[in-house]
């Protein structure tokens, strides 16, 4: 940009100065005039923007008119050239990255709340981002894709989340994004691309030594080299939690109903069954590399699985348990869909996965199916479809980090249930019921709070004191401490010892650390138990304490009690 601008006042330079040399026509003293600069540059501003011609201050020589007439033809030349480069440059798409990228640094640097970096924003990032916005989170994202950004400005997120389309294996958009910013708490990285999750994870670490990293990855090598960048890191691997999650729908429905209304998936109850059905033969359509998994985590469950795929690899190895070929209606019989209590269409082509759950209805009705959904515009489609549960792994990924970041102690509680429904399976149902009974709704909401001086200042303050504050005594309603508020602690942790559902009595210490299961409406109530000292007194002793300089002195005074 920098010779247009050059020439174009290089030509005003050279217009003006030889408007003001060339000797213009005598005055009445005979003495020959010359145009002073202001009046040169004043005839040049309208003439060569061709907006009018005047000869001005008096009537010109013929030398003037001549050179003159040079100044229009080179000044309009140089204008069009000017004017054509400036609106090459405005539709010029690295102007607008440009402008868009120091918008977006601008806007990081405002940013009050903590915030998660979000590198990449598929469908997975997508339905994070609503997750994080619904528990009171925003979040700053990157992502290659421009129109995935620009669809990121209409959606109605309940916080703001900004976006700016740009490489996160670069450090500068890292940087750009704030990542060295005490604001920005995590950095979340959910690409598809192996080696970019690698780089960005590493980058994320150097630049932030001490940030959560929580890494997409697939592939074993690629997890064993993002865990070894050390820190807070943690590795999701689709393939392994749609797999958990599959067996988990079979074998261990009741802890899948926990999981799902935990999740606030619509129309999750505690009293919905999913999958009743466990005993009998399952087809498998489907043996990649989600597949695989698939199979190996049901096959340990004890459950009898027929795979149908037209490529197995280490076919000898389940020789026995294979049809080789396409999932049609032959194949699914050979396979032996008539006797079958279950099919899952587990391919990576939605298409396919609907077609075979179709054609399996028909010849079985009695069938469970579940179905594999790969792209949530399809969403539509498969809700419309008569199957019995869709399962969406990028709903699950999202999911799944969702509770590593709202909720850590989670992952205690289910390995807790897992073994109940293995060895007590009374218990678990005391435990769905007490939920049921003590939180209850469609909704609830998963907080995890610490008990130090910024989360639970009263508490902390009795606690310092040498007084006692025992675990249901926080949880009391503050209008009536004879009755709780509709929640449950699930976990508390403390050090490293980890108790899962504890008792009310339990006395509790500085820096414990509770999760708990509630209504959403009543996370202000236990907040306000946790920070206002006179709740909290109330709460211990049933008496309201005097507030104030007057009403502390009558108290003293023992005038009111």
């Amino acid at each position: 940009m920098r010779t247009p601008i050059i020439i174009f006042i290089s030509v005003y330079a050279l217009c003006i100065l030889g408007m003001v040399l060339v000797p213009g026509l005598p005055d009445a003293n005979g003495q020959t005039t010359y145009m002073s600069f202001f009046h040169a540059y004043y005839f040049l501003a309208y003439t060569a923007t061709t907006t009018g011609f005047g000869e001005l201050p008096r009537p010109f020589s013929d030398a003037q008119r001549i050179w003159a007439i040079c100044c229009l033809y080179i000044s309009v030349i140089t204008w069009l050239y000017t004017v054509g480069k400036i609106i090459s440059l405005l539709k010029n798409p690295y102007l607008y990255s440009a402008f868009a990228e120091e918008k977006f640094i601008r806007a990081v640097r405002k940013k009050s709340r903590d915030y998660y970096l979000v590198c990449g924003f598929g469908d997975t990032g997508s339905l994070l981002l609503r997750g994080l916005t619904n528990a009171g989170f925003s979040a700053v994202v990157l992502e290659l894709d421009n129109e995935r950004i620009k669809a990121l400005d209409l959606r109605n997120y309940k916080s703001k989340v900004l976006g700016l389309c740009a490489d996160a294996t670069v450090p500068r958009y890292l940087l750009d994004a704030g990542i060295e910013r005490d604001k920005c708490i995590g950095v979340l990285i959910l690409s598809n691309d192996e080696e970019a999750n690698l780089k960005v994870a590493v980058s994320a670490r150097i630049l932030r030594p001490d940030i959560k990293i929580i890494c997409r990855s697939t592939s074993a090598e690629n997890e064993s080299e993002i865990l070894a960048i050390g820190g807070d890191t943690h590795v999701v691997d689709p393939f392994r939690v749609f797999a958990s999650y599959l067996s988990l729908i079979i074998y261990n429905p009741t802890v899948h109903t926990l999981n799902e209304w935990m999740s606030g998936e619509p129309g999750a109850t505690l009293d919905r069954n999913i999958c009743p059905l466990k005993a009998g033969r399952w087809i498998l359509c489907g043996h990649g590399r989600m597949g695989q998994i698939v199979y190996k985590k049901l096959c340990e469950k004890g459950i009898d699985l027929t795979v149908v795929e037209p490529l197995v690899e280490n076919v000898e190895e389940i020789a026995d348990h294979a049809v080789l070929g396409r999932a049609n209606l032959e194949n699914l019989n050979k396979a032996g869909l008539k006797g079958c209590v279950g099919l899952v269409a587990g391919t990576d082509n939605d298409t396919f996965n609907l077609s075979m759950v179709h054609q399996a209805n028909r010849e079985n009705p009695s069938l469970f199916s579940i179905v594999r959904q790969n792209r949530h515009v399809n969403e539509v489609l498969f809700k419309k479809a008569d199957v019995d549960y869709i399962l969406q792994p990028s709903l699950v990924i999202a999911r799944m980090v969702l509770f590593m970041l709202m909720a850590p102690l989670l992952k205690s509680f289910f390995a807790h249930l897992r073994l109940l429904y293995e060895n007590d399976p009374s218990k678990l149902a005391d435990i769905t019921n007490r939920l049921a009974l003590e939180v209850g709704g469609n909704f609830p909401a998963l907080r995890t709070y610490i008990l130090d001086k910024k989360t639970a200042p009263a508490v902390c303050a009795k606690l310092s004191n040498n007084g006692e504050v025992s675990l249901g005594d926080i949880y009391k309603k503050p209008s009536n401490r004879e009755n709780a508020l509709k929640m449950v602690p699930l976990v508390l942790r403390r050090g490293k010892v980890i108790k899962v559902l504890p008792a009310n009595d339990l006395q509790l210490r500085v820096n414990d650390e509770i999760l708990f299961c509630m209504q959403p409406k009543e996370k202000i109530f236990l907040e306000s138990n946790l920070s206002n000292r006179y709740t909290l007194e109330y709460l211990l002793t049933g008496k309201d304490p005097a507030r104030g300089y007057l009403f502390k002195w009558l108290e003293r005074k023992n005038i009111v009690s």
